[in-house]
């Protein structure tokens, strides 16, 4: 029985998905019933032709994956017929929470000790510490906590308040270790007469080693246009047929300031339109701060091109019309945007998202999507002032070392009450579970490819000059910059459309 329009077919078309196990949202019916494309197809072609695009953790289908599906139905490949598959999102955390009391952080950080602690319990026998500390002195004993207060001894030691949720215990670790506040960690060591546990062993949650067929890390150094060997040899037999797919990783455009680099930007538009369809891009992944805003800091509008929040996210839109449109887009705010401040930060608005191409993905910061097979945890990077500010051997320049900062401690954003600001919902939208293949950052500025422990680390750059504020603070800028990615092969290449 052919597709028609109405509600018979919405009606058949719900059952067969539902009969391979799939939902619908109710848009994504209406726009099936309605289509011209598929009008000419039988039910079950249309219904298979769609499931088969589709990364296996989806169960609801919306009118993204439907929108991707009729477009890339049409579309040839020297490769393969098979359409590529809409980015699957994973995780995208919204604002649309009742019933919680944001200001009881305590299930927040439970939920952040519990989680991260059964990671360090799997590498360590470890007891709680209201036993630990009535237990023998001079006895090699373990444990894991939260790290609550952090000073030196007179000798310069660190003497760190470990807690959880049976009691406090006081370390003393050497002086050359980087703990910071709010972080889990797992402390080996002794205990005083005094109630002390000197530690000789401290252990971070991290991500795990890689296996002995990977790749090692990459230098954690820029240098544009070149190219970034990240595979890890995961290849299977059978893959050269395969069609290559390339993602394309920026971030920090702020549209609307002054220094906007719109040359550049142009160059980079008009690369993809000269390359992207041969070359097999089918996906751009923006990290943050589309725009630049409106009072984000002191004497910004006197760096400001556009003055109205809105005509800001119309002209960003515009440009974002321009990309061929075979590409899927995933959009993630920043601190510049207009949504809360305080992380996650949901997608942007509805009256925001209406202006952008159809084929555009809105999702929070943090976020977890699926592309090409490959697990990319996007996070804007506000917390790198708080890294900055804390361990001194890290700075804006080596983004990529912050990162990796991130992942040792399995979270985005562990330290609480300084820069970032958090809305506690009961979970941690900060802790990294799962470990993904590729973080993706943006918020410095600057450009750092690298890859820790099998996991490639990417901060984008920017398409904004240095401005005014930047250069009081000495922050210098690598704008201009697009990260291509090979996805089965993990091959990364910084492309330079500013020089």
């Amino acid at each position: 029985m052919a597709v028609r329009n109405g509600k018979k077919s919405g009606i058949e078309i719900v059952k067969r998905f539902a009969d391979l196990g799939f939902q619908l949202q109710p848009e994504a019916i209406e726009l099936l019933s309605q289509s011209e494309a598929e009008s000419r197809l039988e039910v079950s072609e249309m219904v298979k032709g769609i499931t088969d695009s589709l990364d296996p953790s989806i169960l609801v289908i919306s009118t993204g994956h439907i929108d991707a599906y009729l477009k890339n139905s049409r579309i040839g490949s020297k490769y393969s017929q098979a359409p590529v598959p809409a980015p699957a999102i994973i995780k995208s955390f919204t604002d649309n929470r009742r019933g919680v009391d944001h200001k009881n952080f305590l299930p927040h950080f439970l939920d952040r000790y519990e989680r991260l602690s059964k990671i360090i319990k799997q590498r360590m026998n470890c007891g709680q510490i209201r036993f630990i500390k009535s237990g023998r002195r001079s006895e090699e004993v373990s444990v894991v906590g939260m790290v609550s207060s952090i000073n030196k001894t007179a000798r310069g030691n660190l003497r760190v308040e470990l807690e959880d949720p049976t009691g406090h215990l006081m370390i003393i670790l050497q002086h050359q270790e980087e703990i910071i506040p709010d972080e889990i960690i797992g402390v080996t060591g002794s205990l005083s007469d005094g109630g002390f546990l000197f530690a000789n062993r401290v252990i971070h949650p991290d991500v795990p080693f890689p296996s002995s067929t990977s790749q090692s890390p990459l230098p954690l150094s820029f240098n544009s246009n070149l190219d970034y060997d990240c595979s890890s040899k995961e290849k299977e037999e059978g893959d050269e047929t395969q069609r290559p797919l390339y993602a394309v990783f920026i971030s920090d455009m702020h549209v609307g300031s002054n220094t906007f680099l719109e040359d550049a930007w142009g160059s980079f538009v008009q690369w993809l339109k000269d390359e992207a369809q041969n070359m097999g891009i089918e996906y751009l992944i923006v990290a943050g701060d589309i725009v630049d805003g409106i009072g984000v800091y002191p004497g910004q509008e006197e760096e400001l091109s556009i003055m109205d929040i809105e005509e800001q996210y119309k002209t960003a839109a515009r440009y974002f019309h321009d990309f061929p449109s075979h590409i899927h887009l995933v959009v993630a705010p920043g601190n510049h945007d207009a949504v809360r401040n305080a992380e996650p930060q949901p997608h942007l608005p509805e009256d925001v998202r209406k202006l952008f191409p159809d084929n555009t993905y809105f999702v929070s910061n943090p976020a977890y999507i699926k592309i090409g097979g490959r697990l990319v945890l996007i996070y804007h990077g506000q917390s790198y002032d708080d890294f900055v500010n804390t361990i001194s051997r890290l700075n804006y320049s080596k983004p990529e070392e912050i990162m990796a900062e991130m992942l040792r401690r399995r979270h985005v954003a562990p330290i609480y009450g300084n820069i970032v600001s958090i809305v506690p919902d009961g979970n941690d939208y900060g802790v990294i579970d799962p470990v993904p293949d590729i973080l993706h950052c943006g918020h410095a500025h600057t450009v750092g490819i690298s890859k820790y422990r099998n996991v490639l680390l990417i901060n984008s750059g920017t398409w904004q000059a240095q401005t005014p504020y930047q250069k009081k603070r000495d922050i210098n800028p690598v704008p201009g910059c697009a990260t291509l990615v090979e996805l089965s092969g993990m091959k990364a290449k910084v492309m330079d459309f500013g020089s």
